[in-house]
């Protein structure tokens, strides 16, 4: 089995895949979600790898490599040195200048991060035409394939949530008035993301829901409406994330939502790149 990990800047999740060769059989057999806390400890780290596999059926003998994509620097050297203590085995930490599955044609690959390139492959692996992988983290990617297997870049914006509590702390005087409407609001963005009844608010909660929650909808609609102007050709559409869920529904731009697309991705690039010593 293949553990495959993608460190965040909000968030760590792990995936168990099993032997399967198929590329499209892409659902893990477990997964688990952590907050990706820079000022973790290794034990720490272990016991919550050994809690997930413990809960899930598994244990380290069932695992033959691990294969690791961070965009966190010091998370990394952690989870590197936890999983090898763990599998006695180094795992495969992805980098650019591996081989992704897809010809990076942008002007400074290095700059590209890695969770967009194990997007960028998850998504040209499952199609045969031209295709958006749209992550929504802390940052929401527009990563782009063209039909001919090419990295052509993309787009990177504010986050949902981070638009969200950008706007809060900048505007406090809003969150005092939504919160004289009684809704209960999350303490991390101060904006419930929850798409209105109606785009026309009818008090501060339901108007920022909407310049928020529809407003940024309409931010990822006039994107993928320019990329696939750019690139006059169908194109196909998988949105992935923690915060994908919101915003996939309430547009017909996006053709599917996949919350496992990174982890695909990582098992995509590991396989490729597993000939390693």
């Amino acid at each position: 089995m293949l553990l495959a990990v993608d460190i965040g800047n909000s968030s760590v999740v792990m995936g168990a895949y099993g032997d399967s060769d198929d590329d499209n059989d892409e659902d893990p057999l477990a997964t688990r979600r952590l907050p990706a806390d820079r000022r973790g400890r290794p034990e720490a780290l272990r016991q919550s790898l050994l809690a997930f596999w413990q809960e899930s059926g598994f244990g380290a003998q069932d695992f033959e490599d691990a294969a690791l994509c961070s965009v966190v620097a010091p998370l990394t050297e952690l989870w590197k040195g936890m999983l090898a203590d763990v599998l006695e085995r180094e795992p495969l930490v992805l980098h650019q200048g591996m081989d992704v599955g897809v010809i990076l044609e942008v002007r400074n690959p290095d700059q590209v991060g890695m969770d967009r390139l194990v997007d960028a492959a998850a998504v040209r692996a499952r199609t045969t035409g031209a295709a958006v992988a749209v992550d929504f983290g802390t940052a929401t990617t527009f990563n782009v394939v063209d039909a001919g297997g090419r990295f052509r870049g993309g787009a990177i914006a504010p986050g949902l949530a981070t638009a969200a509590e950008s706007l809060m702390e900048r505007a406090p005087v809003l969150l005092d008035l939504a919160r004289e409407s009684g809704d209960q609001l999350p303490a991390s963005t101060g904006v419930a993301l929850v798409p209105p009844s109606s785009a026309i608010g009818r008090d501060t909660d339901e108007a920022l829901r909407s310049g928020v929650v529809l407003g940024y909808t309409g931010l990822v609609e006039g994107l993928l409406a320019r990329i696939r102007d750019e690139l006059d050709t169908p194109l196909t559409v998988i949105s992935t994330g923690g915060l994908g869920n919101i915003v996939t529904p309430l547009t017909s731009a996006i053709d599917q939502y996949d919350p496992w697309l990174t982890l695909a991705g990582i098992r995509t690039v590991y396989r490729l790149n597993a000939s390693r010593a």
